[in-house]
C-alpha cells in the first residue's frame, strides 16, 4: 500500500483562500483522523480535528467526504478550520509542534496503521505582492495597502466599529489589497492622536481621508468605495451618503438610522460643521426595565432599539439620507445578531432606497442563522461571545458557529463579486 500523504498544499497562502484537503495512500474504509491546529493565546491553541472513512478509491477529499465524527458535521473543505476553538495546549496532540506563529497552522493525519504525517503552512493576510505602509499625515491615522504592480486601480476606505482602533479594518484593508485593490483602513477613535470614544467625530475627518485617497499616485479617484462593520457600517452609509466622490458601499451589520455615541450620552457619535448628525435614542434604561418587569417587552429582544423607531417622525428625523449615495451598495447582515439588530436596521436603508426611487443597484444580503461576527472566511467562529475592547463588557455576537461560518464564506464570495462589477 502506498504511504499515507496530504495532496498538494501551499507553503504560505491567503487567509481567504480555501484549500483542496486530500489525503492519499488509504486503504478503501480505513480510517483517519485529521486535526488542525494553530498558536492561540498564552498557553492554548486553536484547534479542531475530524475523523474520516476513506472512499473506494483510497482516499479523503474534504470538499467531497463528511466526518463521522469531529467538530463540525457535512462535507466542508474548509471546516478544519472555522471550527478550531481556543483548548488548553496540554490537552491538545501535537501542540508541541505548533508554531509560535497565530497564523501559521500545522495539519496533522492519525492512522493506526502509520506515523502521523504532518504538514506545515502560513496564512497571510497580504504577500510580498502589496506593500503596506502607516499613515500619520494630514492628521489622519491609519494602514495603508497597494499593490506593488503599476497601473491606476479602484480604491476602498476601509472603517471599523465600536471596537476603535485598526485591528477590522486593517486586515480588511490587507486582504482587499491582495485582490488589487488600493485600500486605506482609517482609525477614527481609540488609537493615539485620536478622540478616546467613539462620541462625536467629525465627519470633514473622513472627506480628509477621501480627498488624501484620491491624491495616491496608484487610485482611480473616480473608483473609490468605502467600507466598514456594525457602527463602521453606518459610518459606511453615512459618508457614502454626504460626500459623492465615493463611489460604492459595502456596509457589514449596518443601520440605516443614526444612532447616539452610547446610550444615554446625550450625543451622536457623528458631527458636520460642528454639530450633531440627528441620531435616534435607544430606550432609557429606566424604561427598558419597568417594560420588561411588566412583561411588556422580550428581555432578549431588541425592542429597546426598535420601539423608538415606531414613531415615523423618529425615523424620517434620524435615517442617514441614503438615497444621495452615488453608486451601488451592499448590505451584508446577520438576522441572528445579538448585538444590535443588523438585519431590521439595515432595512430601513432598503426601504428608503425604494422608498425614494434610488437608481443605483442595492443588495442585502441577510443570513438566518449568522452572528454579529462578519467578514472574512477560514477564521475560527467557535467563540459566540467576546469581550467588547473598550468597554469591556462580555457579550454575545449571536448565531452558530456553523451560521456564521457560512454566511462569511458567501458574502465574502460576494462581495468580491460586487466590488469587480461596480467598482
Amino acid at each position: 500500500m502506498p504511504s499515507i500523504s496530504f495532496g498538494p498544499l501551499p507553503d504560505e497562502c491567503l487567509l481567504d483562500e480555501a484549500l483542496r484537503i486530500t489525503v492519499h495512500g488509504l486503504a478503501p474504509g480505513q480510517r483517519i483522523t485529521l486535526r488542525a491546529l494553530s498558536a492561540g493565546a498564552e498557553g492554548t491553541v486553536l484547534a479542531s480535528h475530524a475523523s474520516f472513512h476513506a472512499a473506494t478509491t483510497g482516499d479523503v477529499d474534504l470538499a467531497r467526504d463528511a466526518p463521522v465524527s469531529g467538530d463540525y458535521t457535512g462535507a466542508d473543505a474548509m471546516g478544519l478550520f472555522w471550527s478550531r476553538s481556543s483548548q488548553p495546549a496540554s490537552a491538545v496532540p501535537f501542540a508541541d509542534q505548533c508554531a509560535d506563529d497565530p497564523m501559521a497552522v500545522l495539519l496533522v493525519i492519525e492512522s493506526e496503521s502509520a506515523e502521523p504525517v504532518t504538514h506545515a503552512f502560513r496564512r497571510r493576510y497580504f504577500d510580498d505582492s502589496v506593500a503596506m505602509r502607516k499613515v500619520r499625515e494630514a492628521g489622519l491615522v491609519g494602514s495603508f495597502f497597494e499593490p506593488k504592480a503599476p497601473g491606476r486601480r479602484p480604491a476602498v476606505l476601509v472603517v471599523g466599529g465600536s471596537g476603535g482602533g485598526l485591528q477590522w479594518s486593517a486586515e480588511m484593508a490587507a486582504l482587499l489589497a491582495s485582490h488589487g485593490y488600493v485600500a486605506l483602513a482609517l482609525a477614527y477613535f481609540g488609537a493615539e492622536g485620536l478622540p478616546p470614544t467613539l462620541e462625536q467625530i467629525p465627519l470633514e475627518y473622513f472627506d480628509k481621508a477621501i480627498e488624501w485617497l484620491a491624491q495616491q499616485e496608484k487610485v482611480d479617484p473616480d473608483r473609490i468605495a468605502v467600507s466598514g462593520a456594525s457602527r463602521g457600517g453606518e459610518l459606511a452609509l453615512l459618508l457614502a451618503s454626504t460626500f459623492p466622490a465615493v463611489r460604492a458601499v459595502v456596509a457589514y451589520v449596518a443601520s440605516g438610522i443614526v444612532w447616539p455615541a452610547y446610550p444615554a450620552s446625550g450625543h451622536s457619535a457623528w458631527t458636520m460643521n460642528g454639530k450633531d448628525v440627528p441620531h435616534a435614542d435607544v430606550m432609557p434604561l429606566e424604561e427598558w426595565n419597568l417594560a420588561v418587569s411588566q412583561g411588556r417587552v422580550d428581555p432578549d429582544s431588541f425592542d429597546w432599539y426598535l420601539i423608538p423607531l415606531r414613531d415615523e417622525t423618529v425615523v424620517e428625523a434620524t435615517s442617514i439620507r441614503v438615497e444621495n449615495i452615488n453608486g451601488p451598495v451592499l448590505l451584508i447582515s446577520a438576522r441572528d445578531d445579538k448585538i444590535w439588530p443588523s438585519a431590521a436596521l439595515s432595512e430601513f436603508a432598503v426601504a428608503r432606497f425604494e422608498r425614494k426611487g434610488f437608481n443605483h443597484p442595492v443588495e442585502h444580503l441577510s443570513y438566518p442563522d449568522a452572528g454579529h461576527s462578519l467578514g472574512w472566511p477560514n477564521v475560527s467562529t467557535m467563540s459566540t461571545r467576546f469581550k467588547h475592547p473598550v468597554s469591556g463588557e462580555d457579550q454575545d455576537l449571536g448565531g452558530s458557529p456553523v451560521g456564521t461560518a457560512r454566511a462569511r464564506e458567501d458574502s465574502w464570495r460576494r462581495m468580491l463579486a460586487f466590488l469587480r462589477g461596480n467598482l
